[in-house]
């Protein structure tokens, strides 16, 4: 028996994760209706989906509003130096501040971007002064307050 894992998606595999991505708490039953396909057959699909990684967890969405983070601010950091050791410092200390919900390394005037949700302008003072500029090797900060949600459902369209 071979333990390699075919990643290769199948039409069904695609209307699965459509389906999963616009709702997540579909029960299998409802998945395979909707996907017209038996039960059995559709719960084997997503389970190799999450096996290959295709589908990488099924999570809540939560109102910001109703946990007083209400206030995005886009954070965009230089460090002082780029070195593959300042970046894995860098990353691994974003990790633990629970206000970025998202980081990346970008290519351009800044090094890295941070998505960071806190209650409101005081709250973003506060954990800019205690926590990103005291993360290793930051130089620059710049900030950008997101003044209206546009599009925030971060579903890929495929």
């Amino acid at each position: 028996m071979s333990d390699k894992i075919d990643k290769k998606l199948t039409a069904i595999d695609l209307k699965i994760m459509r389906a999963l991505q616009k709702n997540g708490r579909l029960s299998n039953a409802e998945l395979a209706k909707s996907v017209a396909m038996s039960t059995t057959a559709c719960w084997k699909h997503t389970q190799h989906l999450f096996k290959i990684g295709a589908i990488k967890k099924v999570q809540a969405i939560i109102d910001p509003n109703m946990v007083d983070k209400a206030t995005i601010v886009l954070v965009g950091v230089v460090l002082d130096r780029s070195t593959p050791e300042s970046f894995a410092a860098f990353e691994q200390t974003s990790h633990q501040l629970d206000a970025v919900l998202e980081c990346y390394l970008v290519a351009g005037e800044v090094d890295y971007f941070l998505k960071v949700r806190v209650k409101d302008l005081a709250a973003f003072n506060q954990f800019h002064q205690e926590q990103i500029i005291s993360l290793p090797g930051v130089r620059q900060v710049r900030t950008f307050f997101v003044l209206n949600d546009v599009k925030t459902d971060g579903m890929l369209i495929f």
